[in-house]
């Protein structure tokens, strides 16, 4: 099950979110889960660097006002509530890394805005 907390600003950060390096090691990584997006995971362009991670294809996105934007993809393995996944990642320019709708598929996900809590079944 995936957890998080929806911060003040009603961004839905989720918790135990790790990217693993190519040398193994684990590293966390903050992210919201993002109902906007619809690939799997897009991670910070800082973060790709340090990983040393290589582009393995080109794609166009669609921004909210309509932009489209070519983008590099990557081949990278990202750890979820301690199940890896090897997924395609994509890179942005912010702070924080998406997670999209594509990681969601057949999953149940509740945003409590009572409580202020995300969980995805």
């Amino acid at each position: 099950m995936i957890t998080g907390k929806i911060t003040e600003e009603l961004e839905p950060i989720i918790n135990d979110v790790f990217i693993r390096t190519a040398m193994g090691k684990v590293i966390p990584v903050r992210t919201i889960l993002d109902t906007g997006f619809n690939g799997s995971f897009c991670i910070p362009r800082k973060i790709i660097k340090e990983l040393n991670l290589n582009p393995v294809a080109l794609e166009i996105f669609e921004l909210a006002d309509g932009t489209k934007i070519e983008e590099n993809i990557y081949m990278g393995e990202i750890v979820v509530d301690n199940q890896p996944f090897i997924i395609e990642i994509s890179e942005t320019d912010s702070e924080t890394a998406l997670m999209g709708m594509e990681m969601l598929l057949e999953k149940e996900a509740i945003f409590n805005l009572k409580t202020m809590e995300i969980k995805v079944i």
